[in-house]
């Protein structure tokens, strides 16, 4: 986002004026309407000691100078309230603007990041980070008036300490000074605490976000009591750091406490001897003055040292999103793939998956050639990178080495082919809405054309026999749903996103259905998108017979492609899967 700065209050202070961009001008504005407000109050005293030094003057009781001091001091304490009344709106105003930008600024970083980052990250504890830094940044931004005020209210007392002694005021600078450090010091250590507490929140939250995301696994393998315990044990990791923060906490609030009390002590004392040792006499009043300013200033610090530890964790809770902002985006396609391709060559493709640690590529050396209307299927054991091709292709994941011919001229700044291509991949991702909305995902499509989609992903059969058609409710990950039927929603909705898209890649998005739907789901995809080149990762073979090219891979390999009738003839392998699937199917018939 922005280089790290040292201390949290800085980091704070930098977030806000970024994340107010637009709005700025609330910023200042409620600055000033809140200091205004302050300085305004300030006057209050004043105004209230001119009223008495007015009526106790032993030559003549001014009362109509009192009344005017007693109407200037009601006069400011009007003006602060107008002044931090409409302060404290625009504040609030400025904090939720504030909010609303950060929030869309990390989730549109979390969209540029690659696949592999995501992979690497729980959701969890994703979630987790952006949460607490949301809700640290809009506290700190909309309490900005309790800063100011103690501000304010700190520097007042300091002046009438130097203006009753020189020496005082100094010797409570020079104190307070000291106790700051050593407040700081602690601080350090409860901002460490905060970030192991934090840490190890996440990973409770990542816990809890997969026991009760596979609720089902826990139930139906009786996993109660060992995921609880799990829960447990996240839960205790929590405690470990949050148990010393309170002990330090605590230590910190006995160094402010007595350390104040002594501190207005030796205040009054260094006060009354400089006094006796001057004049040879001490002005019990002037005293008594001395020994409340020094309580004003502790009770302001006192604050101050409790606003600071909300400062320490607001900034260290803003800083668990520097993980998200920091990371490096995804590079991007680099460019678009041209609207009348008629041919691309895929040459050269390697791909390293950055989440495993083997040196062997995921993808090696892998060259194929895609062209308009063609019906390409992938075919080979699992793990063989029929999935890491499609993903990597559609832009998911980032090629280690690839160039693309597009109609016999080369394009080295074609990093994919995203621009073009639609994936719609094995497992349904369902939201939490309705039905509609999981097939237009809120995107605002013609009525026709999300019904046309249905249809063509069998879909139709289970929106007519739900209670409110399209409109009828999901729960979390479609957990009303049958993988069948989710399954035909991911279908539909990955229809509707293609209908731009000249290279479809479908990533066994059928493997719950039924053969029979599958291949009349297939038909009819392949039938819509007579113009588009249509590559599928097949495990059911019999669907082969409707591809022209078969690209049969091996350990991230293009071991051969062809036709099936040359695939049969030339690989033994390929051959024998071949026999084993129209078998199962001769024996189904049968």
């Amino acid at each position: 986002m922005q280089p790290k700065p040292r201390s949290n209050l800085t980091r704070l202070y930098r977030a806000i004026w970024h994340f107010a961009a637009g709005s700025r001008h609330l910023v200042v504005a409620f600055f000033a309407l809140l200091f205004g407000a302050q300085l305004a109050r300030l006057a209050v005293p004043y105004f209230f000691g001119a009223a008495v030094n007015a009526l106790q003057d032993t030559r003549a009781q001014d009362v109509r100078g009192a009344t005017t001091a007693l109407l200037l001091m009601l006069g400011a304490g009007v003006l602060g309230w107008l002044l931090h009344g409409p302060g404290r709106v625009v504040e609030r105003f400025a904090a939720l603007k504030i909010r609303e930008r950060f929030s869309d600024a990390v989730y549109a970083k979390l969209m540029r990041l690659p696949m592999g980052w995501h992979e690497a990250h729980h959701s969890g504890e994703t979630i987790q980070r952006i949460g607490k830094a949301n809700l640290a940044l809009f506290a700190f931004a909309q309490h900005q008036y309790t800063y100011l005020q103690n501000l304010v209210g700190l520097f007042g007392p300091l002046v009438a300490l130097f203006v009753i002694s020189a020496p005082v005021g100094l010797a409570a600078v020079a104190a307070y000074a000291v106790l700051g450090a050593i407040v700081l010091r602690l601080d350090r250590t409860m901002a460490r605490l905060i970030n192991d507490e934090n840490s190890a929140e996440r990973r409770y939250g990542a816990e809890l976000v997969d026991s009760l995301g596979n609720v089902g696994t826990v139930l139906t393998l009786r996993l109660e009591e060992a995921t609880r315990t799990a829960m447990a044990h996240r839960l205790h990791a929590v405690f470990a750091p949050l148990r010393r923060n309170i002990v330090v906490n605590e230590t910190k609030w006995l160094t402010i406490e007595l350390f104040g009390q002594v501190l207005r002590v030796a205040l009054v004392a260094l006060y009354a001897w400089l006094e006796w040792r001057s004049a040879g006499v001490i002005m019990v009043g002037t005293a008594v003055m001395v020994y409340q300013y020094s309580q004003q200033i502790g009770d302001v610090v006192g604050s101050f040292a409790n606003q600071w530890q909300d400062i320490v964790r607001n900034g260290t809770d803003l800083s668990g999103a520097d993980e998200i902002f920091d990371a490096a985006e995804r590079r991007g396609s680099g460019g678009h793939v041209p609207e009348g391709w008629r041919e691309i060559r895929v040459d050269g493709l390697r791909f390293y998956h950055p989440n495993r640690r083997r040196a062997v590529p995921t993808l090696d050396d892998v060259t194929i050639t895609l062209r308009r209307g063609d019906r390409i299927a992938l075919v080979g054991e699992s793990g063989s990178g029929k999935s890491s091709l499609m993903r990597v292709l559609s832009g998911l994941y980032e090629a280690n080495a690839v160039r693309f011919h597009i109609d016999g001229v080369v394009h080295p700044e074609l990093a994919d082919l995203r621009s073009a291509a639609t994936l719609i991949p094995q497992d349904p991702e369902i939201f939490e809405n309705t039905v509609g909305h999981n097939v237009t995902m809120g995107v605002e499509v013609p009525e026709e054309e999300v019904r046309r989609a249905c249809d063509l992903a069998r879909l139709t059969p289970i929106v007519e026999g739900l209670p409110h058609g399209l409109d009828t409710p999901i729960v979390e990950r479609g957990g009303n749903l049958s993988g069948g039927q989710k399954q035909r929603l991911a279908l539909a909705r990955g229809i509707l996103a293609a209908r731009s898209s000249s290279i479809i890649m479908l990533d066994e998005p059928t493997s719950s259905l039924d053969p029979a739907t599958e291949a009349e789901v297939y038909g009819n995809l392949l039938a819509e998108f007579p113009e588009a080149c249509v590559i599928s990762s097949i495990h059911r073979l019999h669907l082969l017979p409707r591809f022209g090219t078969i690209v049969y891979m091996a350990d991230g390999r293009l071991l051969d492609l062809g036709t099936l009738d040359e695939l049969v003839e030339r690989q033994p392998r390929f051959r024998e899967l071949w026999e084993k699937a129209t078998a199962g199917a001769s024996t189904r018939a049968a």
